[in-house]
């Protein structure tokens, strides 16, 4: 039975759907036949990279398209190499085995994949070498998008800082890196805000907990720098490209302090996951009116039409299922 768009309503990251299969190894393997042995707990994580990967699904041409799927495969085999992992399988294929996998779990709706790359092996006290090749397993779910919510956003600073490039580089997607963001969505969430602003080892804005953040002043959006610690982010690469080319707005990337988005005039967060939310307050401080502000308003919206296909311009940012 095909799964329809409206059947998925209610899944988010906390409430997601089993799918019917999934890709471990060069194989589809029902959900429930898809088992680790106990002794890779823990060690396997240590070393695992992995991409979030969205699909949208178009009702009006009976399409789920896969989102920058190229550019998430190329950052997945650059995270590989950090680690010294040799791939499992040719991006090419892994593209295929993505498709499929969405085929075979008959999805048609907003869907969620997640490529994982690691070393399936070692014992208690000894971290595996690299210069080997990596296992992989791949999962895909149906998940809601949040492109069409109006939500904004409490946010406080967190009193953790941003993991350095000569620490634990954050350009690696590394689940080992989440670490970092675990410790600042907790205290935010201790403190009753919905997300934190990380700053880095300099005292610079960073991004968000698994995000990455925007400002907008005098009509001019503003984003920190890829070398301030930040995730290098394909829906932040995204936002900044219609940005210019679609909303003629100046977009500088540099080093942001905390006080600068206190007084922004509008304020967003953006990723795979996330995608794009507005951020309604900082510490206390209103930002605008508190409420989506006129452009960042106008950026989700020409963002989702993007996505989805309701818009037929960046045709290369979406890859076809069917």
């Amino acid at each position: 039975m095909v799964k329809q768009a409206e059947n998925v309503k209610r899944n988010t990251f906390e409430n997601l759907e089993p799918p019917d299969f999934v890709w471990k190894s060069g194989e589809f393997i029902p959900w429930d036949k898809a088992t680790f042995h106990i002794s890779m707990l823990g060690w396997s994580s240590i070393n695992m990279v992995f991409e979030g990967i969205r699909a949208y699904y178009n009702e009006n041409d009976d399409q789920v398209y896969v989102l920058h799927l190229n550019e998430h495969l190329n950052r997945l085999a650059e995270s590989m190499k950090m680690m010294r992992m040799h791939p499992y399988i040719e991006t090419e294929k892994l593209k295929e085995v993505i498709l499929k996998l969405i085929r075979k779990n008959k999805y048609r709706a907003d869907t969620y994949i997640m490529p994982l790359a690691y070393f399936g092996d070692g014992p208690p006290g000894f971290l595996p070498s690299g210069d080997r090749i990596g296992d992989m397993a791949i999962t895909a779910k149906p998940i809601d998008s949040l492109l069409n919510s109006d939500n904004t956003l409490n946010v406080g600073v967190s009193s953790w800082r941003r993991i350095s490039d000569d620490v634990m580089p954050p350009r690696i997607k590394s689940i080992a890196n989440y670490q970092n963001g675990r410790y600042a969505a907790e205290e935010a969430r201790i403190n009753g805000y919905d997300q934190s602003l990380i700053l880095n080892s300099r005292g610079k804005v960073a991004e968000s907990t698994y995000t990455c953040v925007f400002m907008i002043k005098n009509k001019t959006l503003i984003t920190p720098s890829v070398t301030s610690g930040i995730l290098d982010s394909i829906t932040r690469k995204s936002i900044i490209e219609i940005s210019k080319n679609e909303l003629g707005l100046n977009v500088e990337e540099r080093e942001v302090d905390r006080t600068e988005f206190y007084v922004s005039d509008e304020s967003f967060i953006c990723g795979t996951g996330g995608e794009v939310q507005f951020i309604g307050k900082i510490d206390g401080y209103t930002i605008g009116k508190g409420t989506p502000g006129i452009i960042s308003k106008e950026i989700q919206t020409l963002y989702h039409n993007l996505v989805r296909g309701l818009d037929h311009r960046y045709s290369h940012w979406r890859t076809p299922t069917y």
